[in-house]
């Protein structure tokens, strides 16, 4: 029953037959307190003790307590809730503010262009901190205007100053073979006049390599692949020979091509005498299917290691290489969207498949 004592009017004191108007579960409580016991909705703190012999149950009512305690945890909880959330949004809006000038350089730097010169962004980003990146972004595109240029007069200077005396060459074997009626003669000036020509075509090439724009080449130029095919193993039947090559040519049906003979030329040769280089003693099989061409022979095959590499600039497994042939090929293959690739397998030779 409830204490007759206004100090203790929360106070509940069962003992003897009152304690059955407990539940169950509290009447069998061993000795103790206990905090936050329900019942009946309400919220108590319980004291178990023992008066004698006699088993005694004292109840404070904290129910009032219990309530105020959750509404407070309830409004941290919130509070906690809107803070992050607050926090979230003025950080979201913070780092929108503070990255718009990186996302602007971001995007202005997407915008560059290869073919534009003499660009500087450092003007477009003086009002933000990454007017102090930009600077540096300028002196780059000041070194890579230097570079281009130096690259655009040596092309120039190197096509004019190549092919002036080249036609001075190719004039005096016109004439020599002219006054010279001897068969070796007229042998040694024709292979005169080939090299004349594989140094011109290499020279056009280089130029048509050297610019993005593909004005340096005639678009109505044109060649049937077969014919410089058959051109090329004559051309190099001497070195054919001297390697003890066996050469097997097969031509399906003819195949003509909107590019430059030149370019053709110099694609076709790189692999041929690649194929020469690593095949002494065996066969070399030149195959022209529909618009796919394979070059296979019987040499000694590439590394597994070393397959990835063949077409990177300056890489090369032989100790006098230069590993350019092969880098200009995957260039010319490139800008004409012929697919080029190298099958090999060490000690049983390479097969290269060309598909115009």
């Amino acid at each position: 029953g409830v204490l007759n004592n206004p100090l203790l009017n929360e106070w509940h004191y069962y003992r003897g037959d009152d304690i059955r108007q407990l539940p169950d579960d509290i009447q069998t409580l061993p000795l103790g307190a206990y905090h936050s016991v329900v019942i009946n909705g309400r919220y108590y703190h319980l004291q178990v003790a023992m008066a004698g012999e006699e088993r005694i149950f004292l109840l404070y009512d904290i129910s009032e307590w219990e309530h105020q305690e959750h509404a407070l945890l309830m409004f941290l909880l919130i509070g906690v809730v809107v803070v992050l959330v607050m926090a979230l949004l003025i950080a979201s809006q913070a780092a929108t503010t503070i990255l718009e000038p990186v996302r602007r350089l971001t995007v202005r730097l997407s915008q560059l262009s290869p073919k534009q010169r003499g660009l500087r962004i450092q003007p477009e980003f003086n009002d933000s901190d990454i007017g102090q990146i930009a600077p540096a972004f300028d002196t780059y595109l000041e070194r890579i205007d230097q570079f281009v240029e130096r690259e655009r007069s040596f092309t120039a200077a190197a096509s004019h100053e190549l092919r002036t005396p080249l036609s001075v060459m190719m004039g005096a074997v016109d004439i020599i073979e002219a006054d010279c009626p001897n068969p070796a003669t007229q042998r040694a000036v024709l292979r005169i006049r080939r090299a004349c020509r594989d140094m011109l075509a290499f020279i056009e090439a280089a130029l048509f390599l050297s610019r993005e724009e593909e004005r340096s080449i005639s678009q109505k130029a044109s060649c049937e692949v077969a014919d410089v095919l058959r051109q090329l193993v004559d051309d190099l039947e001497e070195a054919f020979s001297a390697a003890d090559i066996t050469v097997k040519t097969a031509v399906d049906q003819p195949l003509a091509l909107r590019v430059p003979e030149s370019l053709l030329k110099i694609t076709l040769t790189n692999l041929l005498r690649n194929a020469i280089e690593h095949s002494a003693g065996g066969t070399v099989s030149i195959h022209l299917k529909g618009d796919t061409l394979r070059i296979r022979d019987t040499g000694k095959g590439i590394a597994a290691a070393d397959l990835p590499n063949i077409f990177e600039r300056s890489y090369t497994t032989k100790a006098e290489g230069t590993g350019l042939g092969l880098n200009m090929v995957r260039r010319i293959c490139d800008r004409y969207g012929w697919q080029v690739a190298v099958h090999s397998e060490q000690g049983k030779g390479t097969c290269v498949e060309l598909v115009f």
